[in-house]
């Protein structure tokens, strides 16, 4: 880049984002009197009272902290002045954190005095709850929450997530969505892991918050949640497989942690010791003293690294989660499943141990199916989750990749195994552990990610030193290559298509030799690739079932497309599978009818020669008018890659897409369709309507489309509008791509309107041997009425009807009537992959009534 081109890069980032940032952060501090006085309170009590260091002393703790006791000899303003103080610096910085971010954005959407309100409100009701739910499990005999009915509660953790959450319903329905995910996911973290008093309101200050928003919403009777895009729900459930996977290190970094889930650290960082150990080094009445000495792991520096190797698979894992990656979501299903496993092992084990003495967390857990029923539900909750999300993990790994993974984990597991084999056997192994059984029970234990207990040295005092050092650093060693070769092929560049194959780069290399309108298409998920032996181009296509239905037609050298399409349907028939051309022009049309094929028109592509278009005359008057619309509102086309635009407009795009699919009723669609994923291509233009305070207003992009290697068309894609867009803002951007990119193209097209074609708009003169595809029109057309209110496919060709395009019709290509009902159902589930039985009941129950 030059030295003018980063200048003016710099410039537009301060212009767009930058100083617009600047003013809303002054004008937000000047909105949130409440939020700045709260947190100036807060501070100075504690500096005041010398809190910041140890928490208040304890003569002040009957105005610093509220307590059961404490209300009961009348210190009632407790629950008030508690807000204003913490027990440590961390508490006072994360308190500060909190009041200033969370309590800044409720004031910003509620106003001063309804956050005030709910504020201190919240905290009323939630040390109400906290005691009455404290009172009744005591009464009942609990051993956790019963013994917290006299704790003392110090800081304004409740009141803040509360009125946060209230807040909520009034953000954009993605932070509203991420808000909440986060909020309650740490909450309930905190509960279920950590296990205080204070966690526990601090999550009953969550849920009553989210019980506000509800009511304030106007949501009675109603529950419902927004829907969100493909990549936001992997955002959000990567989040959440990341929060959990950390649970097990609170307990350990935690001081005598009380939570239901607080024994996993047993299982996760803690040895876990077989029961015959146990019986030999302790005997029949197990001494706590004993058992913790068994807490010594590992001997070696590779301890940790085993202890640890649950939670970091996990994490990296949901970073692989969050790309769309199906081997991520597989191996974190995978230790879930483990996990919940291991843990009812782990207390069966312990249970059968006589006389076992009651450990403090497990004493304040009661009966042990209170142990057992949330170390094993919540990890098959969360399994659970994952797998009635699958179908949003589309990223598959390349198959040499995963055969590279499988030969370097599995021979090096091969080789520990066979050296620890050879070293037991000689040592006498046979008749010591009894047989080959104690040979496969001593392999197991040493790549379980459990460390397995030193807890004296009578353990190993018949092993040999290389049989110990091999048992001892085996596991940790096997465990760290495989972490890193799962490292390397969940985050590297080992992902394609769906097909498993290689061929992205190859397509792309071929697209820019030669493609139609939408063949841009071709290198999204799920697409599949089919390449012509001699090099000459390819087809992308989905196969559903037996059919492949293909995305446009060949693409590569135009000369090469029909030897193309003929060696396509050679391999069709040779892997019994039916082809389907979709969305192509009329180029095939003589190939494929003198092979019998026949065809009926799916959509009309709007075409624009924009060097010659004028927005003259009565015809372009909404245009100019949208035109001068945003001149009057200050509102701009800013045009760059996804990846180019500042970070700020990113997040803006991310908004307006995510309220978009929240207004529909019906999973994003697909196919033809492109979403937030697809924008991340650099060859992709977008445009986004910016007003002069940095609101995105709406968006478009644009795909490129080649002819031997040079830029001839741009086509249209995605399109979003901000519900606070002003009106003609999708007016506006087509003009302004019309403006934009006629210095580089000549013709660019506004795509087709899936869907959209009746069952009489067949073409006048289409012979009559096409009308058997009728049944498969009023397939279409009765999934197409059906969205229509939801995607408005008919008024979407209505409204590019507004720029007197040219048009071209697309065709479906299909060889035999008879396979028309399974092309049908492949149609459908191309445009609706997400789509469930219950809403495609629902779809068609509208359209029928």
């Amino acid at each position: 880049m030059t030295a003018g081109g980063g200048i003016r890069t710099a410039g537009l980032a301060w212009a767009t984002v930058g100083r617009p940032a600047l003013r809303r952060a002054v004008a937000r501090l000047r909105s949130v009197p409440f939020t700045l006085a709260l947190l100036a309170v807060f501070l100075l009590t504690g500096a005041i009272t010398g809190s910041f260091l140890g928490g208040p002393p304890e003569s002040m703790l009957d105005v610093a902290a509220v307590s059961g006791p404490g209300l009961k000899s009348g210190y009632w303003w407790s629950i008030f002045t508690s807000l204003f103080f913490a027990t440590n610096p961390l508490a006072y910085l994360a308190a500060s954190l909190m009041i200033l971010v969370l309590v800044g954005v409720a004031e910003k959407r509620l106003g001063a005095l309804a956050t005030a309100v709910l504020f201190f409100g919240g905290q009323f009701a939630s040390v109400t709850v906290f005691l009455l739910l404290t009172q009744v499990a005591r009464y009942t005999g609990d051993g956790w929450l019963g013994l917290m009915a006299d704790n003392s509660l110090i800081g304004p953790y409740a009141a803040v997530l509360t009125v946060s959450l209230a807040a909520s319903g009034r953000l954009p329905v993605l932070w509203t969505r991420r808000l909440r995910t986060t909020v309650l996911s740490i909450s309930l973290l905190l509960v279920l892991y950590v296990g205080h008093a204070e966690t526990v309101i601090g999550f009953l200050g969550a849920v009553l918050g989210l019980g506000a928003a509800w009511w304030m919403r106007g949501e009675h009777g109603q529950l419902h949640l927004p829907r969100s895009t493909g990549r936001e729900t992997r955002n959000l459930l990567a989040m959440t497989a990341a929060v959990f996977a950390v649970g097990p290190i609170l307990t350990a970094v935690a001081a005598t942690p009380t939570g239901p889930l607080a024994m996993l650290r047993d299982v996760v960082l803690n040895p876990l010791p077989t029961l015959s150990q146990l019986e030999f080094n302790c005997g029949a009445t197990v001494e706590a003293s004993c058992l913790e000495a068994g807490r010594q792991g590992f001997a070696g520096p590779f301890g940790l690294a085993l202890a640890v190797v649950p939670v970091v698979l996990l994490l990296i894992c949901a970073d692989g989660m969050r790309r769309g990656r199906r081997m991520a979501l597989n191996i974190t299903l995978v230790l879930q499943l483990a996990v919940a496993a291991l843990a009812a092992v782990y207390l069966g084990l312990f249970a059968l141990i006589p006389h076992y003495p009651t450990r403090p967390h497990t004493a304040a857990m009661g009966s042990g199916f209170a142990h057992i029923l949330p170390l094993v539900t919540v990890p098959l909750l969360l399994a659970v989750l994952l797998w009635a999300n699958r179908r949003q993990f589309r990223v598959e790994t390349v198959p040499s990749a995963r055969r590279m993974l499988a030969a370097v984990v599995g021979g090096v597991w091969l080789v520990f195994s066979v050296s620890y084999a050879l070293a037991w056997a000689a040592a006498g192994g046979m008749s010591r552990d009894g047989g080959l059984l104690g040979l496969l029970a001593e392999l197991s234990r040493q790549y379980l990610p459990i460390p397995l207990p030193n807890l004296y040295r009578r353990v190993f005092a018949d092993r040999n030193s290389l049989e110990s050092v091999i048992f001892a650093y085996s596991g940790p060693v096997f465990w760290l290559v495989a972490l890193a070769g799962v490292w390397w092929v969940l985050l590297g560049r080992h992902h394609n298509s769906d097909s498993g194959g290689s061929g992205r780069a190859m397509a792309r290399a071929f697209l820019h030799q030669g493609g139609d309108s939408l063949s841009w298409m071709a290198l999204w998920e799920p697409n599949r690739y089919w390449f012509s032996p001699d090099g000459g181009g390819a087809v992308a296509y989905q196969q559903h079932g037996s059919v492949a239905l293909t995305l446009a037609g060949p693409f590569g050298p135009r000369q090469n497309h029909q030897a193309v399409a003929e060696g396509f349907l050679a391999h069709c028939g040779s892997h019994a599978l039916i082809p389907a051309f979709y969305s192509c022009g009329d180029g095939l049309w003589p190939l494929l009818h003198a092979r019998g094929f026949r065809r009926v028109a799916v959509a009309q592509e709007t075409r624009l020669a924009v060097r010659e278009l004028e927005f003259k005359g009565k015809e372009w008057q909404n245009v100019r008018t949208a035109l001068n619309r945003a001149e009057k509102l200050g509102v701009k086309a800013v045009w760059g890659t996804y990846h180019g635009l500042p970070a700020a407009l990113r997040a803006r795009l991310s908004e307006v897409s995510e309220d978009w699919a929240a207004a529909k009723s019906v999973p994003e669609m697909g196919f033809t369709l492109g979403g937030v994923d697809e924008l991340m291509d650099d060859e992709v233009l977008c445009c986004l309507a910016v007003d002069g305070e940095g609101n995105v207003h709406g968006v478009t992009s644009w795909l490129p489309v080649y002819d031997g290697g040079t830029l001839v068309s741009r086509t249209l894609d995605v399109m979003r509008r901000a519900p606070e867009g002003f009106p003609g803002v999708m007016e506006f951007l087509i003009a302004s791509a019309v403006l934009e990119l006629r210095k580089t193209v000549g013709v660019i097209s506004l795509s087709g309107s899936p869907l959209a074609q009746l069952p009489d708009e067949q073409e006048a003169g289409e012979p009559r041997e096409n009308m058997p595809a009728e049944n498969l029109l009023r397939i279409l057309d009765v999934v197409g009425h059906a969205l229509e209110p939801v995607y408005g496919f008919r008024s979407l060709a209505a409204f590019k009807s507004r720029f007197k395009p040219d048009y071209r019709t697309l065709y479906l290509y299909y060889q035999d009537p008879l396979q028309l009902p399974a092309i049908g159902r492949a149609l459908t589930r191309a445009y609706l992959p997400g789509l469930s039985l219950r809403q495609g009941a629902r779809l068609l129950r509208g359209r029928v009534s």
